[in-house]
């Protein structure tokens, strides 16, 4: 048997073993160890049989894998190529992670995630995806993937909310498979069939590409959360369980990202406008995200539109690249889209890592409300570092990993203002700007979620009965910290690898060359920003095992803050989550619009008085809510046909192959 063949039967013998697993799992859902078991250890199983030919794939030790699959009505082609194989990653990655969290905590937690059914189907689809050349092949993973994903995001459905966050996920993704559906009939008419080497050789009539980046921009872009369509994600991860709402934001909104990458794979070469419409959306949407999650009150909320910010990030990326293609400019293409990718990776492995940690503190407080918490560093340690190191490295703070991914595309960002284009410097101004801002408020952001989660005076007496992750429940964050170490220190190696991917995704668009792209010129200031890195954790270490060893427990003692000279200071006093971030979400107060609760205070003697703010997403409540009422008052009317006589039903099915007979004669 040929090499390919075995490394792509072996892919497809991990996806059997996840999916069967699932199956075998929920078959023995009576026995919660054993389904637990089942699910959890065919998960990791799979994933690590997955990972032999990814690695291969990559580290280019072995030809491209394809494999044809004969089905009744064609055959459709499975080909796992570089581009497949680095999407592949995340989902390998935080599959082990996330199974292993569940894993382990089941056997702790009566109350854990054991949906493993449809986790693993949402896992075994999304590896499928990647491997799907045919475009029916591929949508039949994708709708796997979203019913999947939608009964993993519903899965407790006795709370009301997370059942509306999962209708809500399913309209917004089937209203994205619409236009899949579009774009992929149209680039079958144009060509001999359904497979994507088809629509490559394919020549679309002049103007019909750039409909295709839109149709594809569209679809695609409501999975990884592009502006306005992003309005599905908060909710879903917020009201996930922590290692399904790892998984949405690492993994399944990356395989947005891998549809955009392929379908531009199969068109000529770029508009430059295609770029600047994912610069300038990139830019809108990690502005308006982060300056959301200022005004959000619940923990995975904030988190989830981090998501979108860094989505954001990854567009600016991506146009980048896409305008220098059509600029001719290789050095600055390779580099976009380098830090674009490298910042799917580094995104992915981070987002797994505060997810987990989130649901530690959910678990010990039972609320995502930040009002509530306060003071867990003293008795969440662990915990506590784990989400500092994940907060500063998706803030894009040195000296973690997604620093040197947005370095990247900063980098690319400074090179295009040095091409003789008349709009070369404008294009600057925003990537480097949009990085700027958009890190800022990052910053803000996970200070302020740190400070009120981690910090300060318990809000609950219930902080001083819980305590830490058991240590067995360590290993799943270990491994995630691991994985930030080695994205970090490892970049220059990474960025080598990653060029080989890039030359894939460009071969059909440009005839760009390693040599052209003088990639090796971009690895000189990487490995100093990793060297600065590695000295920055150094001194780090250093400071604390000093502060360790010199000032030990007997030579503090904890004195209240000093609040003004008041001598009884409350933990009420503290900031809120609304207070802390004030003044900047005044600032973008015209987007964000919050409600502002409360009563008014007169008169001369104290009463009672509250006031409270509360920020929904704008866009939602302006915008799709009205549009979406006003669907259900129009097709509220046709209600009247489902009114369970079967006979009627039957009459229906009648009329329509009347009618359907009627137009073949007639029409056809």
């Amino acid at each position: 048997m040929p090499l390919q063949e075995f490394t792509m039967q072996q892919y497809l013998v991990a996806l059997i073993i996840i999916m069967a697993g699932g199956v075998l799992a929920f078959v023995t859902r009576k026995s919660r160890n054993v389904s637990t078991f089942l699910g959890a250890g065919s998960a990791i199983l799979g994933a690590l049989v997955a990972a032999w030919p990814v690695a291969r794939v990559l580290l280019g030790r072995a030809d491209l894998p394809v494999l044809m699959l004969q089905f009744p009505l064609g055959e459709a082609t499975l080909k796992l190529d570089a581009i497949s194989a680095f999407f592949a990653l995340p989902v390998l990655c935080l599959l082990i992670a996330v199974s292993l969290f569940s894993g382990i905590d089941a056997g702790h937690d009566k109350h854990a995630y054991d949906g493993w059914l449809f986790f693993n189907m949402l896992s075994a689809s999304m590896l499928l995806l990647l491997v799907s050349a045919n475009a029916v092949l591929f949508l039949v993973a994708w709708e796997l993937m979203s019913v999947a994903a939608f009964f993993t995001i519903a899965y407790r459905d006795e709370i009301v909310s997370a059942r509306s966050a999962g209708w809500k996920y399913l309209v917004a993704s089937h209203i994205g498979t619409a236009a899949l559906m579009l774009l992929f009939a149209m680039l079958a008419a144009q060509s001999a069939g359904f497979e994507f080497s088809q629509f490559a050789a394919a020549q679309l009539p002049s103007g019909m590409h750039s409909v295709a980046f839109l149709l594809a921009l569209f679809g695609f872009g409501v999975k990884f959360g592009l502006l306005p369509l992003h309005v599905w994600l908060p909710d879903a991860h917020a009201f996930a369980d922590a290692p399904v709402s790892a998984v949405l934001s690492g993994a399944m909104i990356k395989m947005g990202f891998y549809g955009l990458l392929r379908i531009l794979m199969l068109l000529p070469a770029p508009e430059a406008f295609w770029g600047w419409i994912l610069v300038v959306g990139g830019l809108l949407t990690g502005i308006y995200a982060m300056a959301m999650a200022l005004a959000q009150s619940d923990l995975k909320k904030v988190i989830a539109y981090s998501s979108i910010e860094n989505a954001g990030i990854i567009m600016m990326g991506i146009g980048c690249s896409l305008v220098a293609i059509a600029w001719k400019q290789p050095f600055i293409a390779g580099i976009a889209m380098i830090g674009a990718l490298l910042h799917i990776l580094n995104h992915a492995v981070c987002k797994g890592l505060i997810f987990l940690a989130a649901g530690v503190v959910y678990h010990a407080m039972g609320t995502r409300k930040l009002e509530m918490m306060g003071g867990l560093a003293r008795s969440m340690p662990f915990t506590a570092v784990c989400f500092s190191v994940a907060a500063v490295a998706i803030s894009g703070l040195p000296p973690f990993n997604s620093f040197i991914s947005e370095f990247v595309i900063f980098t690319a960002g400074l090179h295009t203002a040095t091409i003789k284009e008349p709009t070369a410097v404008l294009l600057a101004f925003m990537i480097m700007s949009g990085l700027a801002l958009i890190g800022g408020l990052a910053v803000a952001t996970y200070a302020r979620t740190f400070g009120l989660v981690f910090l300060g005076a318990p809000r609950q007496a219930k902080r001083r009965e819980i305590s830490d992750v058991i240590p067995a429940l360590r290993l799943p964050f270990l491994l995630l910290l691991a994985a930030i170490a080695v994205l970090t220190l490892a970049s220059p190696w990474i960025i080598k690898i990653l060029q080989s991917v890039v030359l894939v995704f460009m071969a059909r668009q440009t005839e760009f060359t390693a040599a052209s792209m003088q990639i090796e010129s971009l690895q000189a200031p990487v490995v100093i920003v990793v060297t600065f890195s590695l000295a920055l954790i150094v001194i780090v270490l250093a400071a604390w095992q000093i502060r360790r060893r010199f000032f030990s427990a007997g030579d503090r003692s904890d004195r209240p803050t000093w609040d003004c000279g008041y001598a009884a200071p409350d933990a009420r006093m503290q900031y809120t989550s609304s207070s802390f971030s004030q003044t900047i979400v005044d600032i973008f107060s015209a987007v964000v619009r919050p409600y502002k609760h409360g009563e008014k205070v007169s008169g001369l003697f104290p009463q009672n008085a509250s006031f409270r703010t509360d920020a929904p997403d704008s866009l939602l409540r302006y915008l799709f809510t009205p549009i979406f009422s006003l669907v259900d008052r129009v097709l509220l009317p046709l209600r009247a046909f489902q009114h369970g006589r079967l006979h009627l039903y039957i009459c229906y099915v009648a009329i329509t192959l009347l009618v359907l007979l009627i137009w073949k004669v007639v029409v056809i």
